[in-house]
């Protein structure tokens, strides 16, 4: 039988990861420092809960380094919640996120145009104006499509139909809708087309209609740079898939090693986008460290598939490179602190390779999930005392300050297992192994427990960093064009 795709696991609607409490406690634990002695020279690392939320200036972009942002989901800052839980949210967003991503329909945004030409604005309003206060730069995905586009009747919204795509016939209307968008949003300079081609597998070729896809992008570009040409638009937004088991139902490439093999079918999309696209701004790409058969990944570091990818398209493409979505997996309480690890490690992957934006998915914690799941940067806003940061959260605001003061050599790897983002007077260390490990930084010997980040202000006058020699991103994926 053809092998069609279940919906890609970097896109879900909004789950909540476990109790609060909880998981600060367990993450705190991976975070602070080890009970054992260590030699440090220099200032001591700063305990957890010691950055200054509200001290901090408006992010911008960084320019020729790694600006994170996200994409609010289903469950955000939105109005109905606790005041002070959305006020002290909103600081978090504020220290955390460069760009701020919202979808046009879908992820806490209701139908656009319910009908030709009618449209009800309220809810995407709603979330713009949350952008706009938080300081963020407002990013807008163009996902998803009106009922009547793709064959559901006018005034009405059925939601199992949500990733529907639009058909041939109304990609003229969507374009409309986009400009429509634009027009009501000036503010808005970024907009990703689509999200993850929903809708447009062929059942039949078992691949991507990637032919359609481009043509769907193409009516929407031409509209949008007709109402300004100043307007970022960037695509095609497919995920990457890597499989642990080449028979498991993919189709093997050659780009293949110890994260595993990446189908085929998703590297076709983006070779023929980038040959048939009438023009982007940005390649946009989704992927994680999970494979799709459930396979692990055996690199040291998992999360360096996205330091690979990064390169396997820098060497197609000289437009600037954002990870729309990037995922390192589910836990309970007992393993975010290993996920945050991971986060953390993939993000100084995609800085080391030149990716120019990195986008978290879903930054707020839901309702209490049994499952668990993905580090979020705050916590509900729901009830009183929510919308408090995350240990993810102040991570990010560090790593923030690095990019907008980075060294010369931004990211190092002093061993495979440990990553290094270095600012000018600070760095941030990572343990993305379930071991101890000792390293030394600029002359500060550091001891990391296992999964443990850690943010090392450095003294006046203390030596450049070196670059690192350790590429941990080399084994994970190359091109093996022998093995197909």
């Amino acid at each position: 039988m053809p092998h069609v795709p279940t919906a890609p696991a970097g896109v879900r609607w909004a789950t909540a990861i476990a109790v609060l409490a909880t998981i600060l406690l367990v993450t705190t634990a991976a975070l602070s420092p080890p009970a054992q002695p260590r030699a440090m020279t220099g200032r001591a690392a700063p305990a957890v809960g010691t950055f200054p939320w509200g001290s901090v200036e408006r992010l911008r972009p960084h320019p020729g380094v790694l600006d994170i942002g996200l994409t609010h989901s289903q469950y955000s800052v939105d109005p109905w919640g606790n005041a002070s839980a959305i006020a002290s949210a909103q600081t978090v967003l504020g220290a955390t996120a460069t760009y701020q991503n919202q979808h046009l329909f879908g992820w806490g945004a209701l139908n656009p145009e319910p009908r030709p030409g009618v449209f009800d604005w309220s809810s995407l309003d709603r979330r713009m104006r949350q952008i706009r206060q938080s300081g963020g730069v407002p990013v807008i995905t163009l996902c998803c499509a009106p009922d009547w586009m793709k064959g559901g009747r006018p005034g009405e919204t059925d939601w199992s139909k949500l990733h529907d795509r639009p058909s041939p016939e109304h990609y003229r209307d969507f374009a409309a809708l986009a400009v429509a968008v634009a027009r009501r949003y000036p503010d808005v300079r970024y907009f990703q087309v689509w999200n993850e081609l929903k809708g447009f597998w062929d059942n039949t070729l078992n691949r991507w209609d990637y032919e359609s896809y481009t043509r769907f992008y193409n009516a929407v570009y031409d509209a949008l740079k007709a109402v300004d040409p100043k307007i970022a638009v960037g695509g095609p937004y497919v995920v990457i898939d890597t499989w642990t088991n080449e028979e498991a139902g993919g189709r093997p490439s050659t780009l293949r090693g110890d994260c595993g093999t990446v189908d085929q079918r998703s590297l076709d999309v983006l070779d023929y986008w980038l040959r048939y696209k009438h023009g982007a701004d940005f390649v946009a790409v989704d992927g994680g460290t999970v494979t799709r058969d459930g396979g692990p990944m055996s690199s040291a570091a998992s999360s360096a598939v996205f330091g690979a990818l990064t390169r396997w398209l820098r060497q197609r493409t000289s437009l600037p490179i954002w990870w729309s979505e990037f995922h390192v997996g589910r836990a309970g309480p007992d393993g975010q602190p290993r996920l945050v690890a991971a986060s953390v490690a993939a993000l100084m992957f995609m800085a080391d390779e030149g990716a120019d934006v990195a986008l978290y998915w879903q930054p707020q914690e839901a309702t209490a999930d049994a499952g668990g799941g993905a580090p979020a940067l705050w916590s509900t806003t729901e009830k009183a005392g929510g919308g408090r940061p995350l240990p993810l959260a102040e991570i990010l605001a560090r790593a923030q300050q690095l990019l907008g003061d980075p060294a010369d050599d931004l990211v190092s790897w002093p061993v495979e297992q440990v990553g290094v983002l270095h600012g000018r007077h600070a760095f941030l260390a990572v343990n993305t192994s379930s071991a101890p490990m000792t390293v030394r930084v600029q002359g500060v010997l550091l001891r990391l427990a296992p999964y443990e980040v850690r943010y090392v202000p450095l003294p006046a006058g203390t030596a450049p960093a070196p670059p690192g020699w350790w590429r941990p991103t080399d084994r994970c994926l190359s091109d093996q064009p022998e093995a197909r």
